[in-house]
């Protein structure tokens, strides 16, 4: 919850709209949306990516996404991040999404890496936000990728 305020003071922040616990609390699907993934370094929690129906009110026709991405200071830059997001487009897929959405004003190299496509940038909530998407593929029982 402390890493949700840190990092998103303006919306968890104590003058912000949002609630910190109830929307971790909400991430706790495991087959139904919102769902959250948090990974673990050494028992630790340190690292956080959701996936949500909604995220961008003004772009309420796309979805699902990957949101609220967050990784803990000292563990950045080992992969964590990519290791989430990888984790969130599995998930998404294996929920039957065929694509996924993600907006940002910050990890536009993670997504790039990860094979996602710039599809518009918007100012948003103060800040300028591009938003990706990312075509899925699906997994068979044997592992195996298709379209």
């Amino acid at each position: 919850m402390a890493f949700f305020e840190s990092e998103w003071p303006a919306h968890y922040g104590p003058s912000g709209p949002g609630d910190a616990l109830a929307d971790l609390q909400s991430y706790a699907g495991k087959h139904e949306l919102p769902i959250g993934l948090v990974a673990y370094v050494n028992g630790v929690p340190s690292g956080f990516m959701a996936l949500k129906q909604e995220s961008i009110a003004v772009r309420p026709e796309l979805g699902p996404w990957a949101a609220a991405g967050y990784v803990v200071p000292n563990m950045r830059g080992r992969g964590l991040g990519s290791q989430l997001l990888a984790g969130i487009e599995t998930t998404a897929a294996n929920i039957g999404a065929s694509k996924l959405y993600s907006g940002t004003s910050k990890a536009h190299n993670l997504l790039l890496r990860a094979g996602w496509a710039k599809r518009e940038m918007m100012a948003y909530d103060g800040e300028i936000v591009t938003i990706y998407s990312k075509q899925l593929s699906k997994i068979d029982q044997r592992g195996y990728h298709y379209q």
